[in-house]
């Protein structure tokens, strides 16, 4: 199965560590090996990992928590008496060199609890010689007999995925069977059930403001789809309010979104933004294509060349500006996936946040319809592979798997400590960017009289890691930073301070400060970086 290609490799690199610790922690080489299988099984089940993930730290995670779901021992040795969680704690931080506040974070405790937990172990264990248990943990570990777990493991993911088709199968036949048996006329009743889904779809993504002006008298029929450019209507106090534009369906292409960048807002922005109003929306996307122009009906502004084909596409309903209340409001911009194909943003039509996918045409809701009480701090990332989209609201956050649509809140054990530590980011830095890992952020900071620098801060202890001081070109330059390219290098866009021109975006090697241009970006104030770096 090429989906586990590196698994067996990661297994028997893997295995000796996972299983002196699983015998550890119950004293038995066999619970030790069921335990090792358990966190494999769950580690195969989400791989590929994603590029910024440990699959060894996942593992061991894993052993952990099976291991507190069923903990057992055998044997009469010290370690194996204490309670299993000080047993656990002991174990992890000493012999595996995971921190208190890591395995806080795992356990769901509070860093105090942890540290306190692991001292007892250590008065009980040895008097408190950390040195001394630290050795013969390591010594009790490396007796560990670890046969090849890499077939058995690969077995066990292969018997889950046939028994998961078979299930789904079965499931499938079942629910057609029962429409069948239910519904004489069965096949005419879903066929129209399909359809008027169809038909409620397109209605249901316009607010029912937006809807109220639709009927008979203005399309010959109350099942008519809105026209999918804006216009302006005039409001009760007789000034054009921006319309609700539908929303976007993206077409099946080829072509990846090099950028994006805000379009041409229609209508006058309301005298008072208030919470949850939109108050402009539109992106474009400059999109671009290494085959033969057979996806041109599709993008009509395409131009194609020897180097290959260029479009654009507009985004009517992505939300540009927002009101969140006490008549201020903010920027929004859309996230897109490194390799260009996927992209996410707040829908204006539907007033939630939506991701396509443009090689497949697939839509999916990363989130329900927000209020104005979500919208104070809200955006969307995406994860470095595309997989995963993680929408922010005010008080909690939602991660989608976008290969099976599964929506679920992250738990706080899950966060980022950029995520964490959002709030105090935004406050310190107007502009700031997350690493791919989520933790460090980096943000431009003002250097006056002379040029801005590049600061990096990690995320937990909010302290600078690295400042990288930029440099002039031609005139002292301000900076913003606009995104992570990878855990290496940053984008930041550069504006003259005297001529106040944007002199363009440049990429930053943060461990030497090393700048390139990121050439074919347009000079634009704000923007969105897909896969522009690759091409």
């Amino acid at each position: 199965m090429r989906r586990y290609i590196g698994f067996r490799d990661f297994v028997q690199r893997d295995q000796r560590s996972l299983v002196g610790t699983g015998l550890l922690l119950t004293g038995s080489h066999e619970q030790a090996i069921r335990l090792a299988l358990r966190a494999y099984r769950t580690v195969g089940l989400a791989w590929p990992p994603t590029p910024w993930e440990n699959p060894a730290t996942h593992a061991h995670t894993a052993l952990y928590r099976a291991f507190l779901r069923r903990p057992t021992a055998a044997g009469a040795t010290a370690l194996v008496r204490l309670p299993p969680r000080r047993r656990l704690i002991a174990v992890a931080c000493l012999h595996d060199g995971r921190t208190p506040e890591e395995m806080a974070d795992v356990l769901g405790l509070p860093v105090e609890t942890v540290e306190s937990e692991l001292t007892e172990a250590l008065d009980t264990l040895t008097k408190g010689d950390r040195k001394r248990l630290v050795n013969r943990f390591a010594t009790q570990a490396g007796e560990a007999s670890v046969p090849d777990l890499s077939d058995r493991s690969l077995a066990d993911l292969r018997r889950r995925g046939r028994r998961r088709a078979l299930l789904t199968a079965a499931v499938l036949t079942l629910l057609v069977g029962f429409i069948v048996t239910l519904t004489p006329q069965g096949q005419v009743w879903t066929t129209a059930l399909a359809a008027g889904d169809r038909d409620s779809g397109a209605s249901a993504a316009v607010p029912q403001a937006a809807r109220a002006s639709t009927g008979p008298g203005a399309s010959g029929s109350p099942s008519a789809e809105p026209s999918a450019e804006p216009s302006a209507e005039p409001s009760a106090g007789g000034s054009a309010q921006p319309a609700v534009p539908a929303a976007w369906k993206a077409p099946r292409t080829s072509y990846v979104i090099r950028y994006a960048v805000p379009g041409e807002c229609r209508g006058a922005r309301p005298a008072t933004p208030y919470a949850g109003k939109v108050l402009c929306s539109g992106w474009t996307l400059a999109m671009a294509s290494d085959r033969p122009s057979k996806d041109r009906p599709d993008l009509p502004r395409a131009t194609c060349e020897p180097g290959g084909c260029r479009a654009t596409l507009h985004v009517p309903d992505a939300v540009q500006d927002l009101g969140y209340g006490n008549d201020r409001s903010r920027e929004l911009g859309p996230a897109v996936s490194r390799d260009g194909r996927r992209l996410a943003y707040l829908s204006a039509a539907e007033l939630r946040y939506v991701a396509h996918d443009l090689p497949s045409g697939t839509k999916r809701y990363l989130s329900p319809a927000l209020t104005p009480a979500d919208l104070e701090h809200t955006s969307v990332a995406v994860s470095p592979d595309g997989r995963h989209f993680t929408v922010r609201l005010a008080d909690r956050r939602l991660r989608t798997d976008f290969a099976t649509g599964s929506t679920s809140p992250v738990p706080a054990g899950e966060t980022t400590p950029a995520e964490r530590s959002a709030g105090w980011l935004d406050e310190e830095y107007p502009g700031w960017t997350a690493s791919p890992s989520g933790k460090y952020a980096a943000a431009a900071v003002s250097g006056e009289p002379g040029n801005d620098s590049l600061r990096i801060v990690d995320a937990a202890s909010r302290r600078t890691v690295k400042s990288l001081p930029l440099p002039a070109l031609g005139e002292p330059v301000s900076a913003e930073a606009v995104h992570w390219l990878s855990a290496r290098e940053v984008v930041v866009e550069l504006t003259g301070r005297t001529s106040r021109d944007i002199l363009g975006f440049y990429r930053i090697d943060v461990r030497n400060g090393r700048m390139h241009r990121l050439a074919g970006l347009p000079a634009d104030d704000r923007i969105a970086i897909g896969a522009a770096a690759e091409r």
